[in-house]
């Protein structure tokens, strides 16, 4: 609570505790990361890459769940490009099961 309008200070300090970080630190980015875009540090959005999501795609789709909770009305999803969601979960597919097989190689 230390860092409520602090993103990085808040986000640094979990990590900086120790024990299962991803999960804290994802909490807390959660929790501060509520008070908007205003909060989250520039750098950090610059550097996102989920693509074909994108930093406009994501303020879209909060936009359109506050839109759902304020009117309680159902919303269409948003639009995605099907061939590049395919193109990248194959592209992770090649690299996770990639790692797996060389588990399986010497050294052990």
């Amino acid at each position: 609570m230390r860092h409520r309008s602090d993103l990085r200070a808040a986000v640094l300090d979990v990590v900086h505790c120790g024990d299962d970080t991803d999960s804290t630190a994802a909490i807390v980015g959660g929790i501060i990361g509520a008070g908007g875009r205003n909060v989250v540090p520039r750098d950090w959005l610059s550097a996102l890459f989920e693509w074909p999501r994108s930093v406009v795609w994501m303020e879209q789709l909060g936009r359109r769940l506050a839109q759902a909770c304020d009117d309680g009305q159902a919303q269409r999803a948003l639009p995605l490009s099907i061939p590049g969601l395919l193109a990248r979960n194959i592209f992770f597919l090649v690299v996770v099961l990639g790692h797996g097989l060389r588990r399986l190689l010497p050294p052990y």
